[in-house]
């Protein structure tokens, strides 16, 4: 349906484990793959520091994939 009405202008899909290497751009201030891949999903209570680096990696990679691939959204 979304697609024949034209509403879903096209779709990313970021994932922590990005492979930095395989991104074209890399902005100056990144959260590393090595700080956030392998981060335990266990249920256990994070720390600020862990919440703010997958956070920060998740928005910079949602940024870096809208630009290149989808840059009319």
């Amino acid at each position: 349906m979304y697609k024949r009405e034209s509403m879903i202008k096209g779709f990313i899909l970021p994932y922590l484990g990005q492979q930095d290497a395989a991104l074209r751009y890399v902005r100056p201030i990144w959260c590393d793959v090595r700080k956030v891949f392998g981060y335990p999903t266990n249920f256990a209570a994070m720390s600020k520091d862990d919440l703010d680096q997958i956070a920060l990696r998740g928005e910079q990679l949602t940024r870096i994939l809208l630009a290149h691939y989808c840059p009319e959204i």
